[in-house]
């Protein structure tokens, strides 16, 4: 299994007025992340290997308030498209 990673961080605690870390990883986002997994993929002959995406995302980065949440299985890549 080949784990795809996008970590986010936000100086705004969780909560606050404007964009969340989770937020940001939107599906414009989402599809430019599994574009560059296919490509990671074809490159290294491993097309066929399962493989997943996995969101961190940190608010309050930096502050008293700082949260992290790990999302695993955050989205297919089929649903991208």
């Amino acid at each position: 299994m080949i784990g795809f990673v996008e970590v986010k961080a936000r100086r705004r605690p969780a909560g606050e007025a404007g964009t969340s870390a989770i937020d940001a990883v939107h599906p414009r986002k989402r599809r430019r992340i599994a574009a560059m997994a296919l490509d990671y993929l074809a490159v290294t002959r491993q097309l066929e290997a399962p493989c997943r995406f996995i969101v961190v995302a940190i608010d309050g980065l930096g502050t008293g308030k700082q949260t992290v949440t790990v999302i695993e299985n955050a989205w297919e890549s089929d649903d991208l498209y």
